[in-house]
């Protein structure tokens, strides 16, 4: 199953040009928020998006964003450069999840409670590659589209939803990836952030997320905030009792600050 899902990586469109002056920007050290607003404002629906995005209670900015300008800084670079590639996707390809039994909507509501949890809890906690888990947090769910594609390609839909309708964690979510694909969805999405050339950091941010111990140094932290972050939010249920639980059971076993994730949920749960 996994040279199915290769080869499926390998049939996916590229990101387009707009996308890719984005990330040179985000990836340049020198790159700035000045720069990324031309090409925000360059799509009116794109703008739109970024707007609604910043007016939504889960970010809890203290007053109304009514310009892009703002929304842009607010966000971040990372944020922006996420936001970028999710809508490039929407756009690129249809996305149908129903071997997960959810709609776009629920993936693109759990990706942004994903991003906000780590904008509120998890950003104050590194020191450098901010921007790159920023990115990776609005993505993390992105490697259930082509889990989803061979799955529905195999005839295994139909087993695969059954299963996985009984999975209450992140973890248990991985499990039953395993079971049916021989890979979980984050290891592809991995694999598809080298297919379009992203940040080597992002690469490997999701490639070790299952396994935080045994990431890098230098991205450990980040690894080991985006697996409780996706933890508390797996896409089928989140933010339920279990996978808060559960997310507070690994915040502790990593040494992260538990009492600032308890109000960091309570805020983007309102």
């Amino acid at each position: 199953m996994v040279e199915k899902v290769l080869r499926k990586i390998k049939s996916l469109p590229p990101l387009p040009e707009s996308v890719n002056r984005v990330r040179q920007i985000c990836d340049d050290p020198n790159g700035t928020i000045k720069e990324l607003v031309p090409i925000v404002k360059e799509d009116p629906m794109f703008t739109a998006d970024i707007l609604k995005a910043a007016n939504s209670p889960l970010y809890g900015f203290s007053r109304q964003i009514t310009s892009i300008d703002q929304a842009v800084a607010l966000f971040g670079m990372g944020t922006i450069q996420g936001f970028a590639i999710s809508y490039a996707i929407r756009e690129s390809f249809p996305i149908n999840l129903s071997p997960y039994g959810v709609s776009q909507s629920q993936l693109l509501k759990v990706s942004a409670l994903q991003n906000s949890l780590t904008l509120h809890w998890g950003k104050k906690q590194v020191a450098t590659h901010k921007a790159e888990m920023m990115t990776t947090s609005l993505l993390m769910e992105l490697g259930k589209v082509v889990s989803s594609a061979v799955l529905e390609e195999e005839g295994k839909s139909g087993s695969f939803g059954k299963e996985i309708k009984n999975a209450k964690t992140a973890e248990e979510i991985a499990k039953v990836e395993k079971r049916f694909l021989d890979i979980t969805s984050e290891w592809i999405a991995a694999l598809m952030f080298k297919q379009w050339k992203f940040h080597d950091a992002m690469v490997s941010m999701l490639r070790f997320i299952e396994r935080p111990e045994e990431a890098p140094e230098n991205i450990r932290r980040h690894v080991e905030i985006l697996s409780v972050v996706k933890e508390a939010t797996p896409l089928l249920r989140p933010l339920s009792e279990e996978s808060l639980q559960s997310a507070y059971e690994k915040a502790d076993s990593y040494g992260l600050e538990a009492e600032t994730l308890h109000e960091a949920i309570e805020k983007i749960s309102k």
